[in-house]
Formats: C-alpha cells, sequence, structure tokens
C-alpha cells in the first residue's frame, strides 16, 4: 500500500504526521490567528502587562490571553510557551492541529517600578505611640500594602514610624481591613493634564 501523499505540500505520511488525507500542518481548517503576539514585560518586577493591567508573570494568563485571540471552528485550544505553538481540537473530527504563534516580549519599564526609583508615593502613614506597638503594626502594615502597591521608604521619627507608600487606595483598603482608626488630611501637591494630584497622610496613633 502507497504512502499518503498531502495534496498541498506533497509530502509523504513518512515525513510527516496526517490528518485524514492531509498533513497536520496543511489540514484545511477555519481559524484566524494573529501572524504574531507582542506583550510588554517590566524588566525590573518581570510583570506582564495584559489588557491594560500589569500582573505577574503567568504562562497559564499569557496562554490563555493568546488563545482569546484566536477565532475559528474548534472545540478546545491551549499554547505552549515552550514552542510558542498554539494547539486546537477541531470541531467534529477531533483531529488536533498545531499553529505557530510567536511571542514577543518587548522589555519596558512598568509605572510602578518607575515611580518607585523616582521615590514616588501618594501617602504617608504616621505610626505613633508605643514603639513596640509602632514596630509590629508597621511590619504588618508594609507586608499587606507590598501585596497592593509598593513602600518608597519608611523613615523612624520621634515617637513613631513614617512609611511612605506608593498607592493611597490601597493605604484606606488595608486600614479598613484592619479596622484601624486614622486622622486623614489630604494635601494638595499638583495637577497632571487638569486633574488635581492630593498628598494624603494617615495618622493612626496606637
Amino acid at each position: 500500500m502507497s504512502a499518503l501523499v498531502c495534496p498541498k505540500c506533497g509530502r509523504t505520511e513518512e515525513e510527516v504526521e496526517f490528518i485524514d488525507a492531509f498533513c497536520k500542518d496543511d489540514y484545511p481548517v477555519r481559524l484566524k490567528l494573529p501572524d504574531r503576539m507582542e506583550l510588554e514585560q517590566c524588566t525590573r518586577c518581570a510583570r506582564v502587562r495584559l489588557q491594560g493591567e500589569w500582573m505577574q508573570f503567568s504562562d497559564k494568563k499569557i496562554a490563555k490571553y493568546i488563545i482569546s485571540k484566536c477565532k475559528g471552528d474548534y472545540d478546545s485550544a491551549g499554547y505552549d510557551m515552550e514552542r510558542q505553538a498554539a494547539v486546537f481540537v477541531m470541531s467534529g473530527s477531533g483531529a488536533k492541529v498545531e499553529r505557530i504563534i510567536p511571542l514577543d516580549l518587548k522589555k519596558t519599564i512598568c509605572q510602578q517600578c518607575s515611580r518607585m526609583s523616582g521615590g514616588y508615593y501618594q501617602a504617608i502613614i504616621q505610626l505613633r505611640g508605643d514603639p513596640l506597638r509602632v514596630l509590629g503594626k508597621g511590619t504588618m502594615l508594609i507586608k499587606r500594602l507590598e501585596n497592593r502597591t509598593f513602600i518608597s521608604k519608611s523613615e523612624e521619627k520621634d515617637g513613631g514610624l513614617d512609611i511612605y507608600v506608593g498607592n493611597s487606595k490601597a493605604v484606606v483598603e488595608v486600614v479598613t481591613t484592619l479596622g484601624l482608626k486614622t486622622f486623614i488630611t489630604k494635601k494638595l501637591v499638583g495637577r497632571d493634564q487638569g486633574k488635581r494630584l492630593y498628598r494624603t497622610t494617615f495618622l493612626i496613633r496606637l
């Protein structure tokens, strides 16, 4: 019995895997795929930007994002990061078809790292009171805030500790979760495209 020959490329089943009468590379499918994908990756924190949001690098999330850009008649699909190959299970036949979608990670610096390196901060937490309580609460606050934003610096002050935080909204979320009573003041520090910019101080007495 003679070997199958792909009617499109002329290769035989001895050279490449076949799906029905076609080789796996030329199997007729209805797929609309991006020629390549480009994502921004921060050179400092290694996070990537997906749909306008910076997040921790995750093979699973990136693969899901790439597949979301693929359209066509298939039952399921996955993306192999190492080989940069999308694998589709075709609707009806159940055959697996593989297509290469190159992924380029464009190196840049995210806004958070840029601000961090420049000493930027939106909020100051002023902890005042018993030194041991200030130390313990300060350590807890820093740990929780680092999961949401960044800490520019922390400084020991007479009677307490000042923590300089990149995002004031994150401070509100954390102190509310911890049930801490705070005295809040805001200071206008400038404008950005007509929008007023404030720096917020959170005074917490322990």
